[in-house]
């Protein structure tokens, strides 16, 4: 036990240091560049988890403190991750992860970062999004479920009356993510619950109606309900909702006042919220 201590430590020490020395490069503002400091440090992210991963199989009794160890380096990740896209804000690969990380910069920050850029890039698809997104309180705990325009697998306008005196679980994509344990439990979840009193919709970020039943088909979800907008990122699920990471998780209570919202499905909150 003693050495598998000294492992874990080592294994630490190692990926701070080369946590620290990925800090220190510099170059031009260029595509280029952002483009190489991107690689190198999800190459990186990619290679430290693999070790943390292989200390997770073979120190079993560890599992808190790798878990620990893991979520620090992701939110060292994610740090250096909004650092890189301010950074290179003027680049199109940088001022589209400007958009992508958006709910981790403070809107000062991002407010003025996205006024120092030229007028072009403002305007772009990406730029306008951006502007929706200040200008735009995001939905909350304690707030009502937005209604906005969008259809069903068949096409058709859907009908938020439907969810009238119901509690909803809304999730933003993610039945990949979640994997085969998170499809299990959202299932599990489905069967022992009423459709008089849950209803269970995911919104899925779909180009056209074909993608959207693909989907459908993939993961033999045909019993809930689907729906999507095919607006991407300029959709309110992306702007008003703030979601970016698939699942992000909405529960609501019979009146449609969020009462959970989560990046991941988060079945130990989800259970206890449902009346």
């Amino acid at each position: 036990m003693k050495n598998a201590s000294i492992t874990l430590k080592a294994i630490v020490m190692v990926l701070c240091m080369a946590s620290c020395s990925s800090n220190k490069q510099q170059g031009d503002i260029t595509e280029a560049n952002y483009l190489h400091e991107d690689s190198v440090l999800w190459s990186t992210f990619e290679k430290d988890t693999e070790k943390l991963v292989a200390l997770w199989d073979s120190m079993p009794s560890k599992s808190d403190s790798i878990l620990e160890v893991y979520n620090a380096f992701l939110e060292e990740g994610n740090r250096k991750n909004v650092a890189l896209a301010l950074k290179y804000a003027s680049t199109p690969s940088g001022f589209r992860r400007l958009f992508m990380t958006r709910n981790l910069i403070a809107k000062d920050t991002l407010k003025a970062v996205f006024n120092s850029l030229s007028e072009d890039l403002q305007k772009s698809e990406v730029g306008l999004n951006i502007k929706a997104h200040l200008e735009t309180e995001q939905l909350s705990e304690g707030d009502t479920l937005f209604l906005f325009p969008c259809k069903d697998k068949e096409g058709v306008p859907f009908d938020w009356e439907v969810l009238k005196g119901k509690q909803v679980l809304l999730l933003y994509g993610g039945l990949g993510c979640m994997g085969s344990q998170g499809r299990e439990n959202l299932k599990q979840l489905y069967n022992r619950t009423s459709r008089n009193d849950l209803e269970i919709v995911i919104f899925w970020p779909s180009n056209t109606l074909n993608d959207l039943n693909s989907v459908i088909n993939h993961y033999a979800a045909d019993d809930y309900l689907f729906i999507s907008d095919f607006k991407q990122d300029a959709s309110p699920m992306k702007i008003k909702y703030g979601c970016q990471a698939t699942p992000t998780c909405f529960l609501t209570d019979k009146n449609h006042v969020i009462v959970v919202k989560s990046e991941g499905l988060d079945m130990n909150r989800i259970e206890t919220h449902i009346e």
